[in-house]
């Protein structure tokens, strides 16, 4: 049996408040068929160089987002260096194989598990290897939470005070859950418009397992769910409330929705069920933005709907939106920032729209010749301009988005000025470019400060 060492690539603080769900279970999937298995954690701080030449694996494997993919393919290079056979997978190297192959002896495309067992099990060839979608995912071996560093990530909140996690308290341990694949809708900023597969879920009764092992195990006081419609299902919904009760856990929970979702018409059961958080993909204030991006899908009225019946529920309504759109001009954005102000949401986030490889923006820019031949996939980060979809100068983009910053800085409760200086105190390199780029958030602070005196 092989000897496996999957590497969680980064090292942005930022990206290392949930746990590496994919790799645990890739992970599972290996140590079900017997293979040796472990995980080197960048973005929790080891020195995953150290630990991989400790171990001296058959293979190491390694699965990044675009925006780390550069620090994926410089281990990906130091381990080819050293001798390890090399695999590099995710939704990434999924579209960009060719690229991928520069870097490792597998590219694996798709869904990983069969694929990476076939490759650990001499069963495949070097090269580009196509793996099979899970469809069952009930079927898919529990995943075990003793391969990563359990402490750094149950203080994800706290190290990271401007989340999203707005229904997190302090000194709260807090904890991811996945219980879905796949998504119906085709919205074109996002990679499920591309990949063909079917919604698949975990049952009720696996989802509250989980967290029965997460609560009586590890202690955990929250839980996030990271799909990417927790509510798609009405009937799941409603078992997953029954069960919850029905174990009397105590586990406070958030989660994403579509503002669409038939699970929201169970908002007095979800409550029951100590949900505290629903987030919505709101994008737009503007009609015709929305409909763009989501395919006709939502209305701007449906949004405020949903906000206000989450609200009058008890739970927070907090929502992400999107500027720079395609075509989008200065006065359409501004009738996102009216929405975010006359909507009381409990929190949000405000990106710049990024086309990701594989995405139909991303199609879009190829087919309008915008995608230069050189690029940097660190500015893949939701907060810088990668390159235009609409006519507002990249100067201007950037002071827009520098304005909805000093706005989320403003309004959310998260970004209490107590929680800034923690996060500016444990990361003073970041919180002083910050203040450089735009010393309009001090003035922002002080007010908050003085308004709590």
């Amino acid at each position: 049996m092989a000897k496996l060492v999957l590497v969680n690539a980064g090292t942005n603080y930022e990206y290392g408040v949930h746990e590496p769900l994919n790799l645990l279970v890739l992970a599972a999937y290996a140590k079900k068929f017997g293979h040796e298995v472990f995980i080197a954690d960048q973005i929790a701080g080891e020195n995953i160089f150290k630990k991989i030449k400790k171990i001296n694996p058959d293979f190491v494997g390694i699965t990044a987002t675009t925006a780390v993919i550069s620090e994926a393919y410089k281990i990906a290079d130091w381990a080819r260096k050293k001798g390890f056979k090399t695999i590099l997978g995710g939704v990434h190297v999924t579209v960009l194989s060719e690229e991928a192959m520069k870097h490792a002896d597998y590219v694996v495309k798709n869904e990983g598990e069969d694929a990476l067992v076939k490759i650990l099990e001499g069963k495949a060839e070097g090269g580009i290897v196509i793996g099979k979608p899970v469809m069952n995912i009930d079927e898919l071996p529990k995943i075990d939470r003793g391969l990563i560093n359990m402490k750094h990530y149950q203080q994800g909140k706290d190290r990271t005070p401007g989340t999203h996690l707005h229904f997190v308290p302090p000194n709260t341990k807090l904890n991811s859950i996945l219980g879905t694949r796949g998504c119906p809708y085709n919205c074109i900023f996002c990679h499920n418009s591309w990949r063909g597969l079917p919604v698949r879920m975990n049952s009720a009764k696996r989802v509250i397992e989980e967290m029965k092992e997460l609560e009586n195990k590890y202690r955990t006081g929250a839980v996030f769910f990271m799909d990417d419609d927790f509510l798609f299902s009405k009937s799941r919904t409603k078992e997953f409330c029954e069960l919850y009760k029905k174990e009397g856990l105590k586990i406070i929970w958030g989660c994403q929705a579509r503002v669409t979702s038939k699970g929201l018409e169970l908002l007095k059961e979800l409550k029951e069920a100590n949900c505290k958080q629903i987030t919505f993909g709101l994008e737009s204030g503007n009609q015709r933005v929305l409909s763009l991006l989501k395919n006709d899908t939502t209305t701007v009225k449906q949004n405020v709907k949903a906000i206000k019946q989450v609200k009058e529920a008890g739970i927070l309504a907090c929502g992400s939106f999107m500027i720079g759109n395609p075509s989008e001009t200065e006065e359409e954005i501004q009738e996102t920032k009216n929405f975010i102000l006359e909507n009381n949401l409990d929190g949000f986030g405000v990106s710049i729209t990024t086309p990701f490889p594989g995405t139909k923006l991303w199609q879009m820019c190829r087919e309008k010749g915008t995608i230069p031949n050189e690029i940097d996939w660190n500015n893949f980060n939701l907060n810088k301009l990668t390159f235009a979809l609409s006519d507002i100068s990249p100067e201007r983009m950037e002071e827009i988005h520098k304005e909805f910053l000093n706005l989320v800085l403003e309004r959310n409760p998260g970004m209490a000025p107590r929680n800034v200086l923690k996060v500016a105190l444990k990361h003073p390199d970041k919180a002083i470019k910050r203040l450089l780029k735009d010393p309009r958030a001090i003035k922002i602070l002080l007010r908050r400060l003085l308004k709590k005196t």
